[in-house]
This record gives C-alpha cells, sequence and structure tokens, in this order.
C-alpha cells in the first residue's frame, strides 16, 4: 500500500511539473517549428528537384518535429497524427530510392497534407489562446500561412499526379520532383495573390481551389491582427486599475 501511495504521489507530482514545462516552452516552441517547415519548405523542397538525397533529410527533421508538437499540444492524438504523418514520409523516402518515384512522390504529399491539418490544428490552439502576446506567438501567426500555403500545396501536388491536365505549365506527372515544387510555388504564388501566370489552373476543381487559397490569402492578415489586438486589450483590461 505504502509503494503504491508513493507511485501515486509522484504520477501527480510529475503532472504539475511536466505542464508548467510545456507552458515555459510552448511559445518557443512555435519558432522552432516556423525554422522547420521553412527549411522543409524553401530548402529542402527545391532540392529535391535536382538531388535525391535531401529526400533523406525529412527523416531525420522528424524527431524535432515531435519533440515541438509534444511541447505545443497536449493532446495525444494530434501526436499520433504527426507521427503517423512522419512514417508515411519514411516509407515515401524509401521508395523514392528504391526507384518508384511516382508512388514516393504521391505518398510523401498525402503524408504533408496529414501532418499540416495537424500542425493548424495545434499551431492555432497555441498561437490564438488567451494570455500575453509574446514574439513567438507573433512568429506563430507566420507560422500558420506557411501551413496554409503547405496544405494547398500537397492538394495541388496530389491532383497534379492524378490527374496531369488539371494544370497548364506544371511540370507531367513522369517529373514527380518537379511537381512537389512547382506546386508548393502556385500555393504561395495563389496565396499570396503574385500571381505571376506561368502555371494556371485548367479545370473547374483547380480554379476552385485558387480562389478560395486567394480569398484566404487576404483574409489571413485582418483576421490575424484583429485577433491579435483583441488579446492585447483583454490583457490590458485584466490588469487593476492605478490608484
Amino acid at each position: 500500500m505504502t509503494s503504491n501511495s508513493s507511485q501515486a504521489g509522484q504520477k501527480r507530482s510529475v503532472r504539475p511539473r511536466l505542464a508548467a514545462l510545456r507552458r515555459r516552452w510552448r511559445d518557443p516552441a512555435l519558432t522552432a517549428l516556423t525554422l522547420l517547415l521553412a527549411a522543409q519548405m524553401f530548402i529542402i523542397h527545391p532540392l529535391t528537384v535536382v538531388s535525391h538525397s535531401p529526400l533523406l533529410a525529412i527523416p531525420l527533421l522528424a524527431p524535432l518535429l515531435v519533440i515541438a508538437v509534444v511541447v505545443v499540444s497536449d493532446h495525444l492524438i494530434t501526436v499520433l497524427i504527426v507521427l503517423a504523418g512522419i512514417s508515411m514520409t519514411t516509407v515515401a523516402s524509401v521508395l523514392h530510392l528504391s526507384g518508384d518515384a511516382a508512388s514516393s512522390f504521391l505518398l510523401h504529399l498525402i503524408a504533408g497534407l496529414v501532418v499540416s491539418c495537424a500542425l493548424l490544428w495545434v499551431v492555432a490552439k497555441a498561437v490564438y489562446a488567451p494570455g500575453r502576446i509574446s514574439f513567438h506567438r507573433i512568429i506563430g501567426t507566420f507560422l500558420l500561412y506557411l501551413i496554409v500555403g503547405a496544405i494547398f500545396s500537397a492538394v495541388y501536388g496530389i491532383i497534379d499526379l492524378l490527374a496531369p491536365h488539371a494544370f497548364r505549365g506544371m511540370a507531367p506527372a513522369a517529373h514527380p520532383g518537379a511537381v512537389v515544387d512547382q506546386a508548393l510555388y502556385f500555393s504561395f504564388s495563389t496565396l499570396t495573390t503574385a500571381g505571376f501566370g506561368d502555371i494556371v489552373p485548367s479545370d473547374a476543381l483547380t480554379r476552385g481551389l485558387s480562389n478560395l487559397e486567394a480569398i484566404i490569402g487576404q483574409l489571413f492578415p485582418a483576421t490575424v491582427i484583429a485577433r491579435m489586438m483583441t488579446l492585447r486589450l483583454a490583457r490590458y483590461a485584466e490588469r487593476p486599475p492605478p490608484v
């Protein structure tokens, strides 16, 4: 009985420590996630067009990604979803090295879509949670913007691999590495409404998705600013009035 009660007491003492540790490092983890996602989007993905080795860097980033997600979120289901997406990415890397490029990039895009949707939920809850607006939470809003672009990029890439005529100007499915890179490029040019015109949606589905992403890209900054100002004003309202 004594040993059981001592173990229960230890568990009760560990939980508050973990919660305090999570509160302390949750905001810095947002910055870490931003750096990881930016490196994957703007360094690793473009290099997949010219080299096979960058695909191996994606599984190597997995432990850091899992640690950051665990710190930001206390939901086990979200962590399991991220782990499932990372496992799919690892399998995609193995398929790519074995010569099955088309299947590997399709699986990689599906894994990216799964992980991005999970990250969107986790990061949005952390960024918009009540509390002090820190530098890291401001960085977290940029992370949300990147995640939205990543989600649409994965959807565009999947569509292009399955229906090669869905876009004009995008690389054919025979070159899946270029599909991933160009889907990311088209997604962010649409999200920012830059619209360079070298890649054009050519059917109703891709046009509709492009319109939706462009609208989100326009409304997102205003929504974020309004939410941040609301949290900031709520913080001021909680302060006691001067005597």
